[in-house]
């Protein structure tokens, strides 16, 4: 049974799946090739993903006590499965994908000395402990650690006035359209993973005023991000670090005494990238639950989190790759983003009801019934003139 999701936190499940994981790694390329207008590149992708994301609203509104993944199996048993174990595959290399950008961002932040597969296994132990706990563990989670999220990201913009310098955004008003969309081109693939809500989370909690919230504070959170970064770092340099939003996080001071407030940052969003995780790794077991319903999700926590661990160095061999293939993973995620949610509204409809389908063909067959006791009205009339024209020509005929 799938867990009711309130308003609230459904905004904050799109907020963790969207912002964890753009935060990290694309700014750094949007910049590279927007310049001062990186910010911009966030429009875009804002308009895509919700165009993806109303299309599977109205697919849920037709299944309210369904998820997508029960939905698409019920209704197509071979094709829905396809579709179900290629999403299943798509957030596999998520999954294998954030381990290794999580594990490579706190061995560069907090932990420089540490091996990085000890790193990562840590975080794959507490994430299967959460994922075993369901969806309300990865809500509650959320609730906490994105509440405090926006609460550090409303407070570092008066922490950085000393830093800011607005002559980085200068020109104003010369866009680079081409850079833009470039840069749009980079985050797509991040931003867009809140796709998977609909999979998890069963129609009737899919509510489009709390989707529209989500995508609305993300887009605009990220673009104040963005901002910052370009008037607090700068373009030449912001554009070629591998984490700008850690390198935004070092130019905090609050006092003398206090100059490093980035490992009480880091130290902050260490669990929202944990959450993200756990996140990745429910979405996997639940799917195979879904397909299989034998299988054990609990069991396959485990073995699933094992896998990822290999195939996060096997995929990726260092940062730098990683880094690199933010190019390439965008085609991949426009598959699973946008094209598929088209599909889906398309052709995921709800079969007619057997009830439905026999009130029709009662109604088809009412007005020929209708016709035929009127011919056997008027039959029966016909013989009772006949019999009376008969008895009473009798009666006029002479003995």
């Amino acid at each position: 049974m799938n867990q009711g999701v309130t308003s609230r936190q459904l905004t904050l499940l799109i907020l963790l799946l969207s912002v964890t994981g753009t935060l990290i790694q694309p700014h750094a390329q949007a910049i590279f090739y927007a310049e001062q207008h990186a910010y911009l590149s966030y429009i875009p992708v804002f308009l895509v993903i919700f165009a993806s994301m109303w299309m599977l609203n109205r697919v849920q509104s037709r299944f309210p006590d369904q998820d997508l993944f029960e939905s698409l199996v019920e209704r197509f048993p071979f094709l829905g499965r396809m579709a179900s174990l290629m999403y299943i595959m798509f957030f596999l290399l998520i999954f294998a994908r954030d381990i290794r950008l999580i594990g490579d961002y706190v061995s560069i932040t907090l932990l420089e000395t540490t091996p990085i597969s000890i790193i990562v296994l840590s975080l794959l132990v507490m994430a299967v402990f959460i994922v075993r706990g369901g969806l309300g563990s990865l809500i509650g989670m959320s609730e906490l650690y994105i509440t405090l999220f926006l609460l550090n990201s409303v407070i570092v913009p008066f922490m950085l006035i000393q830093q800011i310098n607005l002559d980085n955004l200068m020109p104003y008003f010369d866009i680079d359209a081409a850079g833009v969309g470039k840069g749009s081109w980079y985050i797509f693939s991040f931003f867009g993973e809140m796709i998977a809500l609909p999979f998890v989370v069963k129609g009737s909690d899919f509510r489009f005023k709390s989707m529209t919230w989500g995508i609305t504070i993300a887009a605009l959170l990220m673009m104040l991000i963005m901002v910052e970064t370009i008037t607090a770092i700068g373009v030449p340099i912001a554009s070629r670090l591998v984490y700008p939003s850690y390198e935004l996080a070092r130019q905090l001071q609050v006092s003398d005494f206090l100059d490093r407030f980035d490992l009480a940052l880091a130290a902050a969003t260490l669990p929202t990238m944990i959450t993200k995780i756990a996140f990745d790794l429910y979405f996997i077991c639940w799917g195979l639950k879904r397909m299989i319903p034998k299988l054990s999700g609990k069991l396959m926590t485990g073995p699933i989190a094992l896998l990822g661990f290999v195939c996060a160095f096997w995929f990726f061999k260092n940062a730098i790759q990683l880094f690199r293939f933010t190019r390439e993973w965008t085609w991949i995620a426009i598959l699973f983003e946008v094209l598929f949610p088209i599909i889906f509204f398309v052709f995921l409809r709800p079969r007619k009801k057997e009830g439905d389908s026999s009130r029709q063909i009662e109604k088809h067959r009412e007005p020929s019934k209708k016709q035929h006791e009127q011919e056997k009205r008027r039959g029966s009339d016909q013989e009772d003139e006949t019999g009376q024209d008969e008895m009473q020509g009798g009666e006029l005929q002479p003995s």
